[in-house]
């Protein structure tokens, strides 16, 4: 007699990284002055970015170039002078919560600075650990499954025939339990922009899973 089962089981884990997204945009009628006011942005954050490097409490910083772009507003049918706009995104990945913290409630009022979202994630030595875990709870969940229904049919031993990936085995999984996107925190208190002072960024907990599907046969 043949058994196909499926076997998932996840993990919840503690973040250890908050990559900070950043954008720096600028808009006026005059593109020189537009555009050196958002380097003026950039260099401000990317500044004080590279002070928490070194002190360790950030451990990548990406920066991309500033981009600008033009359009004509039209009022009463006429069409107006252009309106410039210069902007670019940064991200910095935080293993201190408290200095992102800090750095969300110093920059949140920055004219020309939008603390646009947090994502909170894991290192890849620890997601692979946390997934290589799940992947082996999943197996052991199925090869128990596969027993309890052997018993229950009056037999005592199963061994595996097939072992595999969800829907590698023909069958539709009924769970998924893959890990999600990472979670968003926006930057804004309750009190809105009179609030940034107050920021309390709460870490949120990241959920890791696996799935396996696996076919048995009862022997003994």
């Amino acid at each position: 007699m043949e058994i196909s089962v499926q076997g998932t089981h996840e993990e919840t884990v503690p973040p250890e990284i908050g990559r900070l997204h950043v954008a720096a945009s600028t808009e006026g009628g005059d593109k020189a002055q537009v555009l050196r006011q958002a380097t003026e942005v950039v260099q401000l954050l990317s500044t004080e970015f590279k002070r928490l490097q070194e002190s360790d409490a950030v451990t990548a910083v990406v920066v991309r170039p500033i981009g600008t772009s033009s359009w004509r507003p039209i009022n009463k049918g006429r069409q107006q002078a252009p309106i410039y706009r210069a902007s670019a995104a940064m991200h910095a990945d935080f293993t201190d919560f408290v200095a992102l913290a800090d750095l969300a409630a110093q920059f949140g009022a920055t004219e020309g600075l939008e603390l646009r979202r947090v994502e909170w994630r894991l290192t890849e030595d620890t997601r692979r650990e946390v997934e290589n875990t799940c992947l082996t709870r999943a197996v052991e969940q199925a090869k128990d499954r596969a027993l309890a229904m052997a018993s229950a049919a009056g037999e005592s031993q199963v061994e595996f025939v097939q072992l595999a990936d969800p829907g590698m085995l023909g069958e539709r999984p009924t769970e998924s339990f893959a890990a999600p996107a990472p979670r968003m925190a926006m930057m804004r208190g309750a009190g809105g922009e009179d609030a940034l002072s107050g920021i309390d960024i709460q870490p949120e907990d990241l959920t890791v899973g696996g799935v396996v599907q696996a076919r048995f046969r009862t022997v003994g």
